[in-house]
Order: C-alpha cells, then sequence, then structure tokens
C-alpha cells in the first residue's frame, strides 16, 4: 500500500472522529447529571487524542507520499 492511500484512510477517520466529538460535545450540553457528564468529557478527550493522533500521522504520510513521488519523478 502507498502512503497516500494511508493518508487518505487516517484523513477519513480524523473527519469520522470530529463529526463524532461534536455530537458528543452537544450531548454533554445537554447532559444535566453530573456522572455522566464526567464520563462523556473523558470519552471527548480520549477520542480528541485519537484524532489529533491521526491527523499527524495522516499529514507525515501525505508528506511521505510527496516526497516518494518527487523521488521517483527525479529518477525517471
Amino acid at each position: 500500500m502507498k502512503y497516500d492511500v494511508w493518508a487518505k484512510e487516517y484523513e477519513r477517520q480524523t473527519a469520522f472522529l470530529r463529526e463524532y466529538i461534536v455530537t458528543l460535545r452537544q450531548q454533554k450540553k445537554k447532559c444535566r447529571i453530573e456522572k455522566q457528564s464526567e464520563e462523556l468529557a473523558e470519552r471527548i478527550n480520549s477520542l480528541y487524542n485519537m484524532y489529533l493522533e491521526c491527523k499527524h500521522t495522516a499529514t507525515v504520510l501525505r508528506q511521505r507520499a510527496e516526497r516518494e513521488e518527487y523521488y521517483e519523478s527525479v529518477s525517471e
């Protein structure tokens, strides 16, 4: 599998996580039970960390894909 394919998959996961986090934040705003609110906050924090990791990994993979394309074009 090539780096650009991996990068696209990580970008899709980043978008999914972002939307899911938005949904959970909306639920947290409406939540009236403190225990549930704390649990949602923990889930949001965990998912946000995953989001940041996916975003960073997608960036790194995208850069590697661009370097790979460059080296392939230079070697031709």
